[in-house]
């Protein structure tokens, strides 16, 4: 009898073990979801190449999590493809616990986890704050539905910014900016196109050429690329070399180098300024179109702690969360909630952010937002800019 009961014991044991390396399951209540997460890390996988966002999640969210759900957050920076890579091994290899319980998604990174049924679904109805969020930035992502496998954490649009004590006379479209850069030649250029932002410019200039004309189902002219090969001589290093990132690319102006940045984010190069990274000089340039994009917070189907990424995505959901992630201090970046669904209150505070020295003027930046093109031209600008670089 006794050693039926120690086998007992053992089998009990081992069964626990085994149990501990699955993947868990989602709470059917956020209430319920809170109390399995209380004393737990939930592991964020997440771009980790700006100060400003690694500051707001370090030293704004992760502090707030502790203290108000006994959550340890834990700031994993990688590329999104990169993890993207990792879950697919994990689907291929039968995984079920993972390492990522949450992750920064959006573009053809998001259309491509959807596809390959890596993202858990009915996140909406999981999530308390998500009511507040702005329908029409939650239903798409860069022409791809979302479905409730991701929910919008930001939302933004693409401007450059400029150094006004050398660029006196900045371009007001992208075809001015093809003759401001032949006029100063080295003293502009974009990442690649692998990088977001170096193929966010190059659709910039697609839409450009051809407007609404080009869209999701067409291919792009082999003109296209013959007129952007126009560009590479007057661009940083003769178009010999580009910038690998945008990271790259802000420390290039930084030093004065190139006089240009650029990137999603109307408010980023505020703090940038301020703490005297980006020259004083430092302004926002709308050109005659910017493609507004949104971007999502998803949870991977292997999750090992799905309940801590529900909590932390409500938790910045929340209009406090969103503000301070909106103000200059850290990130800048625009707020995914509807602010007509917010409390008096709140909304005003948002409507006071609305002032920079590098910030655009809103209505402007408003007037010439277009949507951002279908996964198929980015993938095609991937593809067709090898005919560019040299």
């Amino acid at each position: 009898m006794r050693r039926i009961r120690q086998f007992g014991l053992l089998f009990a044991l081992v069964f626990l073990s085994a149990c501990g390396t699955m993947g868990a399951d989602l709470a059917p209540t956020f209430d319920e979801a809170v109390q399995e997460a209380e004393q737990t890390t939930v592991n964020f996988y997440l771009w980790g190449g700006d100060d400003g966002i690694n500051r707001y999640i370090d030293d704004y969210v992760a502090p707030r999590l502790k203290e108000t759900y006994d959550i340890e957050l834990n700031r994993v920076p990688m590329d999104t493809a990169e993890f993207i890579r990792q879950l697919s091994l994990d689907k291929r290899s039968n995984r079920e616990a993972g390492t990522i319980d949450l992750m920064w998604i959006n573009g053809d990174n998001f259309r491509n986890a959807a596809e390959a049924e890596l993202l858990q679904g009915d996140l909406l109805d999981k999530i308390p704050n998500a009511a507040l969020l702005n329908e029409t930035a939650q239903a798409t992502d860069a022409g791809t539905p979302t479905d409730g496998l991701e929910v919008a954490w930001g939302n933004v649009q693409f401007v450059l910014h400029y150094d006004a004590d050398k660029v006196t006379n900045p371009p007001a479209t992208f075809e001015e900016l093809h003759r401001w850069t032949e006029a100063n030649p080295g003293r502009f250029t974009y990442p690649e196109v692998t990088d977001f932002t170096g193929n966010a410019f190059v659709r910039h200039l697609l839409y450009a050429e051809y407007g609404e004309t080009i869209r999701s189902d067409q291919t792009i002219p082999d003109a296209f690329w013959d007129e952007l090969a126009t560009w590479s001589p007057n661009l940083w290093k003769q178009g010999a070399t580009y910038p690998k990132s945008l990271a790259q690319l802000d420390q290039l102006y930084a030093k004065g180098d190139v006089w240009m940045t650029m990137g999603f984010n109307e408010r980023r190069a505020e703090a940038e300024r301020n703490d005297g990274v980006f020259p004083d000089g430092t302004r926002a340039l709308v050109l005659d179109h910017s493609i507004a994009s949104t971007h999502f917070l998803a949870v991977p189907f292997n999750a090992s702690n799905p309940n801590g990424a529900i909590v932390v995505i409500n938790e910045l959901l929340s209009p406090e969360a969103q503000l301070a992630k909106q103000d200059a201090t850290y990130w800048g970046d625009g707020t995914s909630l509807d602010l007509t669904k917010l409390e008096r209150a709140d909304r005003e505070a948002f409507l006071k952010l609305d002032t920079g020295v590098t910030y655009p003027d809103p209505e402007q930046l408003a007037e010439r937002s277009i949507a951002d093109f279908g996964p198929s031209v980015i993938d095609q600008v991937r593809e067709g800019w090898s005919r560019v670089a040299r």
